[in-house]
């Protein structure tokens, strides 16, 4: 007859755990004075997850794995009624039942068991959990800027890479420095053949973006029976994120007031951070009625998405939009987006209103950035939208019905450009994103520093979010489409490797065309006719995005010159630089949020 063995040992001799190796941890816990569940744990006999789940199985109660659950907390303090480590730990109520998860100390499973048995109606209210798994509840997951992890923790940036994209990276890594083996010619016009072909996809794909676009109206004008008082808008929300902007609140309260939407039906809330004081001062005394002031608890990251996610929380309107503390929307643009949602299709989810410069006149990098904004939200984004390509979304003047918003997990927290991941995002849950005729006026950094910060941290999300989507490459295709995928990928990776080479190509370039070529894989006409082949492409690149800037920047009446178009390379370096920021940061401050100043600029157009 086969021995039994007390409490949790007896389940674990059932999953086939060996009666020899349970007698033996029996006589080295009691010679070492511990409980024998915690011997087989600390000699890793068994995981933890293993003793816990045998315990809650003995004591016939659920098991909840570690991200299984996430306690409730009110001002970001776990509803805890004893010790955080172990519990109880309050995870719900429901039918007027509180629900707890407890992890005992190895030394109180009898007691735990002999308690549940004397108060049989407990059990129905105690779930059991490890104690790693409680200790990452009340840290990680305690908050609604958690609710990514603990729902979808695949979609989560805070793991920067797989162990299968540090082994391709390093792979990657190897193969370079390999290629450092073989001539230097092979190498080189491998580099130039990339490049070219980076190249000549992107201007390609920059001309078609605006012959599809060339009709398409950047504003419309709502019909003037919209703007009757009797007609019955949806609620809304307007989320705007702020962090030491206290010199913009006067401004900032000015445009939130030009928004042309029943005050009955809008809630504006400005999410600051506990530490920012003179923000909150400014605030004091000259807020609205529809308008609150959020303050977010401390917590790690720091970043606009954690913000966001508490925003969220209490948000009550059917749709939720996003502001920046700078920002100018056009006055009806809620009530276009409400309209928009009406008329469209029931799995749209998001509208991304345009992005416009107003302060491009101040700086070279104003100028080229409001140019850059022309071609991307004017022509690049609509041309995805009509194609039904998933796009990345803009940073603000996003627009989302709320149910769908909570359906996916809202903001990732770690994700530093949390507006491209959105928009991934939303295609792999089977949502569509369309294009909002309605323009949103920003102000674009006017200085090197301020420009390289907040370009080096859109470079490093847009590698976060490469990253999180291509932990799995085959799910990913299946859930958004093949081509749909492959789309965006060849936008943002063809924008990678362009800014990579580029400084190098072009060093590379001049020195051919000087003459000063030292590597020649065949010095004869293959050997030219390759090199020239490759500078062609990168030149109809060139070609096409200098006149797709032309006319999206006549469009915006910005009206682009010779010099705009001739120091366009030179922006392009620019790029280069802050993408080579980026990866250092990727590498060694993922999470860090690159802060831009607003407010600086003296040339923006008039509230």
């Amino acid at each position: 007859m086969q021995e039994s063995y007390p409490g949790e040992l007896e389940i674990l001799r059932q999953r086939g755990i060996a009666s020899s190796v349970l007698q033996c941890a029996i006589d080295e816990a009691a010679r070492m004075g511990v409980p024998v569940s915690e011997y087989l744990v600390s000699e890793a006999i068994v995981s933890e997850a293993t003793v816990y789940s045998a315990l809650a199985e003995h004591c016939s109660v659920p098991f909840v794995p570690e991200m299984g659950f996430r306690p409730q907390s009110v001002n970001n303090i776990p509803l805890g009624f004893g010790s955080l480590a172990n519990g109880p730990l309050l995870v719900g109520v429901s039918a007027s039942r509180p629900h707890y998860v407890i992890a005992p100390e190895y030394g109180q499973f009898a007691s735990v068991k002999a308690h549940l048995a004397r108060f049989p109606s407990l059990a129905g209210q105690i779930r059991i959990a490890t104690p790693s798994a409680i200790r990452q509840a009340v840290t990680v997951l305690k908050s609604p800027a958690g609710d990514l992890e603990s729902r979808f923790p695949e979609f989560s940036a805070r793991q920067r890479l797989s162990r299968v994209q540090l082994a391709t990276m390093a792979g990657v890594a190897l193969a370079f420095f390999a290629g450092f083996l073989i001539p230097g010619a092979w190498l080189l016009y491998g580099l130039f053949l990339v490049f070219a072909a980076a190249c000549l996809v992107s201007g390609l794909a920059r001309l078609e973006s605006t012959r599809q676009t060339r009709t398409e109206a950047i504003d419309m004008k709502l019909p003037d029976a919209l703007g009757s008082a009797e007609i019955l808008w949806p609620a809304y929300t307007v989320l705007v994120p702020l962090y030491r902007e206290a010199r913009i609140v006067p401004d900032l309260l000015a445009a939130m007031r030009s928004i042309d939407y029943p005050r009955d039906r809008l809630e504006i809330r400005f999410l600051l951070e506990r530490d920012d004081v003179e923000t909150r001062q400014a605030f004091m005394g000259r807020l609205d009625s529809h308008m609150e002031v959020v303050i977010v608890p401390d917590g790690f990251p720091k970043t606009k998405p954690r913000a966001l996610a508490f925003g969220l929380q209490a948000a009550k309107g059917k749709y939720v939009t996003v502001f920046d503390a700078e920002d100018l929307p056009q006055p009806d643009q809620l009530k276009k987006a409400a309209l928009f949602f009406t008329l469209g299709p029931e799995n749209l989810a998001c509208l991304q209103a345009r992005l416009a410069i107003d302060n491009c006149q101040e700086s070279f990098f104003s100028r080229q950035f409001a140019l850059e904004y022309a071609c991307l939200f004017d022509q690049m984004i609509p041309w995805f939208h009509l194609k039904s390509w998933p796009f990345p979304l803009g940073g603000t003047s996003n627009h989302f019905k709320r149910s769908v918003l909570e359906r996916i997990g809202g903001w990732d927290k770690y994700n530093v450009t949390e507006d491209a991941d959105l928009g991934i995002r939303l295609a792999r849950f089977g949502y569509l994103a369309g294009v909002l005729p309605s323009s949103t006026y920003e102000e674009a950094p006017i200085t090197w520093p301020a420009w390289v910060s907040q370009r080096a941290r859109w470079y490093k999300g847009w590698l976060q979010t490469l990253f999180v989507h291509m932990r799995n490459p085959g799910r990913t295709f299946r859930e958004v489409g093949a081509a749909r995928m492959a789309a965006v990928l060849l936008m943002i990776m063809g924008s990678f490797f362009m800014m990579a080479l580029h400084p190098f190509i072009m060093l590379a370039a001049a020195g051919y065309l000087a003459g000063l070529w030292p590597w020649r894989v065949d010095p004869g006409i293959a050997d030219d006719l390759f090199l020239g082949g490759c500078l062609l492409a990168a030149l109809v690149g060139y070609v096409g995005t200098a006149f797709a800037t032309v006319i999206a920047g006549r469009r915006r009446g910005y009206r682009p010159g010779i010099l705009d178009i001739a120091l366009l390379p030179v922006y392009w370096i620019c790029t280069s630089i802050a993408f080579y920021r980026a990866v250092r940061e990727f590498i060694f401050t993922p999470y860090a949020w690159n802060k831009t100043e607003h407010g600086l600029s003296r040339h923006r157009r008039s509230r």
